[in-house]
């Protein structure tokens, strides 16, 4: 576009020069005259510089700016796995499509037989032989607690248990109690040591020191045998039994008991 009003620029002033010169080739010129149209060619010739620059900047306006080319991204093969890195999925898929190929029935024909063997096997029984049953093994059974029938003539100690226990149980006098077994009032047994108890006597003053049949909430660390002490008469075994619970099962804070 620039290039084009140059040459407009330079054809005009080509066409200036020439009427000038015709003008002094004819004679005298009219001096007033060639200077006017010499204002008037300039003004013109101006006219036109200025809309060729118009037409050039609006054309540089709306001339679109460059655009960098946008990368295609070419389309790399997909694989669903690391085929270098997991071969033996390759191998499960290849064993997966072959199988399923195998139980597709073919078009107008019967479908593939399955030819494995399967991974069981039966015994055939041999003439002239017994077979012998195999004894299979059988759930070993809690042993639940019975309750203590009438006076023992022995006791164990338990956790928790202590003389003057044992003797409100058993209706037993706790001074017989000591005496059979060479202990005083401060004695504590430790746990499993047997006691006798007496085969006379009675327990002076009340036996039960909580009212029962209840209910009891354990408390952390507690014990049947300590449960039992804590209501005077009560039977541990007897509590064992009333709850469903095996000989020295463990007690868990919190769990309620049925206390007979």
């Amino acid at each position: 576009m620039l290039d084009a009003g140059m040459a407009m620029c330079y054809y005009l002033k080509n066409q200036v020069y020439s009427i000038i010169k015709q003008k002094i080739m004819r004679g005298r010129p009219n001096y007033a005259k060639v200077r006017r149209r010499a204002k008037m060619n300039k003004r013109i010739i101006g006219l036109m510089v200025v809309i060729l620059i118009a037409i050039f900047v609006v054309t540089a306006c709306e001339r679109p700016a460059s655009v960098s080319p946008t990368a295609v991204p070419t389309k790399k093969s997909e694989i669903p796995f690391p085929v270098a890195t997991q071969p033996q999925i390759m191998v499960d898929i290849l064993k997966g499509t072959q199988t399923a190929a195998a139980l597709t029935p073919q078009t107008g024909g019967l479908p593939p037989l399955i030819t494995s063997t399967p991974a069981f096997t039966f015994n055939t029984p041999v003439p002239g032989t017994i077979t012998t049953p195999v004894a299979t093994a059988t759930a070993t059974k809690l042993a639940y607690a019975t309750p203590t029938p009438g006076r023992p003539t022995t006791y164990t100690i338990q956790s928790g248990e202590y003389p003057y226990c044992i003797a409100r149980r058993f209706n037993v006098d706790p001074t017989n109690l000591l005496n059979l077994n060479g202990m005083n009032i401060n004695s504590r047994p430790s746990i499993g040591v047997v006691l006798n108890i007496p085969t006379s006597g009675s327990f002076p003053g009340e036996r039960a020191r909580k009212a029962h049949p209840t209910t009891y909430t354990v408390q952390a660390g507690e014990t049947i045998g300590m449960i039992a002490c804590a209501f005077g008469d009560a039977d541990p075994n007897t509590i064992y039994a009333a709850n469903g619970l095996a000989v020295g099962s463990a007690l868990t804070a919190g769990q309620v008991l049925q206390i007979p």
